[in-house]
């Protein structure tokens, strides 16, 4: 009985297996890094597009006399969203924070600049909105106010995401196949350089089918330390870049960040078991037609 692990000994030597390590490592590495970026991108972009659409902004002008809006009107609009249990909540901008925001932020004088009163509120609702916008006509006192919803000016952020996303996805692709395409040439220029044994084995009984399941999953068991080695690395590269990720969102939370993790993990194993599989089927496909084509036309 033709032992099929000494044929891939003999065709793909002992000393070319920590080739096949390294060579795993780092293709895997880039496949996976590729996959987790456009994962926790996705993640992340989905959920700021997400929240940030629900955001409305207003802006309360002060009169034409006015400094800034009197401490009584505030206070109302604050009460009002207090109790408002519609909302889903509020944010009111400081003064601080708006002139940050305008590049003022270095100046001491600012006495002559009336400031407005901003802030934002989230509801998915657009009825709430609406709501909320008529009481503050009558709570201003007759001064101007400005209804900003932020969905309105995300159209050209999601687009601008979408297309990195398609960015990373190519690369995850073009990556992919470089190393499909290198695998399988690197075992075609082995097969080639023995083609005199292969053919004694074919001569001895050895079916094509069967030399090409046995060598694909010989193949497969030298770029399995690598490949798994580079999925661990992947992973524990992961969670760094999910804390890098998230310091920038203010929906960042320990449960978000150990749930982002967890799913991660699931996406790495997936995609693992998936390589795996795939890798053996496309690799005994392209052996097996090429013991067909080679010895068999």
């Amino acid at each position: 009985m033709i032992n099929y692990h000494n044929v891939l000994k003999k065709i793909l030597l002992k000393d070319e297996e920590n080739f096949f390590h390294g060579l795993s490592f780092i293709i895997i590495s880039l496949i996976a890094i590729h996959l987790v970026i456009y994962f926790n991108f996705y993640k992340f972009s989905s959920n700021w597009i997400e929240n940030e659409s629900n955001k409305t902004t207003f802006i309360l002008i002060n009169n034409f006399d006015e400094k800034e809006i009197p401490i009584h009107i505030e206070d109302k609009i604050i009460n009002f969203l207090s109790s408002n249990s519609k909302i889903e909540g509020f944010k009111v901008m400081k003064s601080d924070v708006i002139q940050e925001t305008l590049g003022l932020e270095g100046f001491s004088d600012l006495s002559a600049l009336s400031l407005p009163l901003v802030f934002q509120i989230t509801s998915e609702k657009q009825n709430i909105i609406d709501d909320v916008y008529k009481n503050l006509l009558d709570i201003s006192e007759n001064r101007l106010v400005e209804k900003h919803n932020h969905e309105d000016q995300l159209y050209e952020i999601s687009i601008i995401v979408s297309r990195i996303k398609l960015i990373i996805f190519i690369m995850f692709l073009f990556v992919l196949t470089l190393f499909s395409f290198l695998v399988m040439n690197i075992v075609k220029a082995a097969l080639i350089a023995n083609v005199k044994f292969i053919e004694m084995l074919q001569v001895m009984g050895a079916s094509s089918l069967e030399l090409a399941k046995n060598i694909s999953t010989s193949i497969f068991k030298k770029i399995f330390p690598g490949t798994f080695l580079g999925i661990i690395f992947i992973f524990l590269f992961s969670i760094l870049l999910i804390k890098l990720f998230g310091v920038n969102f203010n929906f960042f939370n320990p449960s978000y960040f150990y749930g982002l993790i967890f799913s991660n993990f699931i996406l790495l194993i997936i995609f693992l078991i998936v390589f795996s599989l795939l890798f053996i089927v496309f690799l005994t496909m392209y052996l097996f037609s090429f013991f067909e084509k080679r010895f068999f036309d």
